[in-house]
């Protein structure tokens, strides 16, 4: 796949996310590192929508690590009990405010943190701070492997390499697009014929490559 497909990707994407963009509580530009974090946290295994209903109001409660500090593990448990995994999370923020006045700003220091992987740790220093981070979930990983096909790696590692590469200066922008562009778009069943991508997309372009 050449540098040229790759940087046609990225604008048309860039393009495509303007007007497309979803809206979410969490997306505000002037959501600190933590409110990022817990909508990055939530979201994990669980649908925007379900986030949404619970964010504002455990924000309200909770406008910092010192109030899950002091909160009773239950009430925690209570206010997460929607989006599920309630007792996993009450105790994996328990222990992070326990031990964090603030949250820390490099990935791998993120990534200590009980139940935070590379994607939440990512996504929270590209969305709250606007660093020049790849974010990979599920649907990424599909839209990548899709559109350019035998280049995408294999390993995580290289993976993360590739898609490092793609990322502009406007992280945040191009981030929150390909978010949205696997949720809409290029999803388990594809809207190929809607896509901007279909005319280099490998899937698209090869039959063979269909599922």
């Amino acid at each position: 796949m050449s540098s040229e497909t790759q940087h046609r990707f990225r604008t048309n994407l860039l393009e495509w996310g303007k007007e497309n963009r979803r809206e979410y509580p969490w997306r505000q530009l002037d959501r600190t590192l933590y409110e990022v974090f817990i909508a990055e946290f939530f979201l994990t295994q669980t649908p925007a929508d379900n986030v949404a209903a619970v964010y504002p109001g455990f924000l309200e409660r909770f406008p910092t690590l010192e109030e899950i500090t002091e909160a009773g593990e239950q009430e925690l448990v209570e206010a997460i009990e929607p989006l599920g995994f309630q007792n996993m999370r009450a105790e994996a923020l328990k222990q992070i405010a326990s031990t964090h006045d603030h949250l820390p700003i490099e990935p791998e220091a993120l990534m200590e943190l009980p139940r935070v992987g590379r994607y939440v740790a990512n996504a929270t220093l590209c969305f709250a701070r606007g660093d020049r981070l790849p974010v990979l979930d599920r649907n990424v990983e599909r839209v990548y492997s899709r559109v350019f096909r035998d280049a995408w790696p294999e390993t995580e590692a290289d993976q993360l390499t590739f898609a490092q590469r793609l990322v502009p200066d406007e992280a945040r922008v191009y981030n929150l697009a390909l978010l949205d562009f696997g949720a809409l778009v290029c999803r388990t069943e594809p809207l190929c014929e809607q896509c901007f991508a279909n005319k280099y997309c490998v899937y698209f372009q090869g039959s063979a490559g269909r599922t």
